[in-house]
């Protein structure tokens, strides 16, 4: 059976509504007319208001008894539920007060994560000289990691956790940094929704990570050779004292 559903503005919306479980068995009566042959498809047309309309919806779903009157006895196989606004607006006051509380709440964490985010923002520039600071803002992030998995959000506990990291590379913890870095772009790459913002921060802390281990790989490349130099110049300054005795 196909359901049309006419909304305010005439637009026409076409859904197949589901048979009965297989269990179900049709039992017709003696009074149902024969089903006309050809293209032609018996339709029963509805005018109601919007709220009736969902009730009727409901009904047409989920009511065996009804699929029965319409389908077997009646030979009906279009329903026409042509909406029109109703006389009067009831409102769910209970849902209202349910959506704004849920919608308050949501209002109240963005707030309390922007002001983490700005705070967060402040230590990780000082982190750069003061490894205090980025242990503060590495647990800043860990409060927002925390308030993303209240949310159930995602993407937002990915950006936390790349924030995290460039604590964990001001500290030095490069390692942890990479792995932590990974794991987020292949979450972006593999999820559906491509989040564009996602992909560049866990690129660009790449970068800063690749610029660290460059750092410290020229810092160790240096002291190895100073320390070859030290070593080099006592050699020499112990073969002279050898030369010297020899003599």
């Amino acid at each position: 059976m196909t359901l049309c559903i006419c909304d305010y503005f005439k637009r026409c919306h076409f859904h197949d509504l589901p048979l009965p479980e297989p269990g179900w068995t049709p039992i017709r009566s003696g009074k149902s007319d024969s089903k006309p042959s050809g293209n032609y498809k018996r339709r029963l047309k509805l005018k109601v208001d919007a709220i009736s309309g969902n009730y009727w919806l409901k009904e047409l779903q989920q009511q065996r008894v009804l699929f029965q009157k319409l389908i077997v006895d009646n030979g009906i196989e279009v329903i026409w539920l042509e909406l029109h606004p109703p006389a009067k607006m009831s409102i769910d006051y209970k849902w209202a007060n349910m959506l704004a509380q849920t919608i308050w709440q949501h209002i109240q964490v963005e707030q309390m994560m922007s002001w983490l985010s700005t705070l967060g923002g402040g230590y990780s520039a000082l982190g750069e000289q003061f490894e205090r600071c980025a242990e503060n803002a590495g647990k800043i992030s860990q409060t927002q990691l925390k308030i993303g998995l209240h949310l159930g959000n995602p993407f937002l506990q990915a950006r936390c956790k790349l924030f995290y990291s460039i604590s964990l590379i001001q500290r030095g913890k490069l390692r942890h940094a990479k792995h932590l870095i990974r794991r987020q772009y292949k979450f972006a790459k593999t999820c559906r929704e491509t989040d564009r913002r996602l992909l560049r921060m866990c690129r660009g802390i790449w970068l800063r990570l690749q610029f660290e281990y460059h750092k410290r790989y020229s810092y160790e490349l240096a002291n190895k050779k100073v320390i070859s130099l030290v070593l080099y110049k006592n050699a020499d300054h112990a073969l002279c004292d050898d030369w010297r005795n020899l003599a």
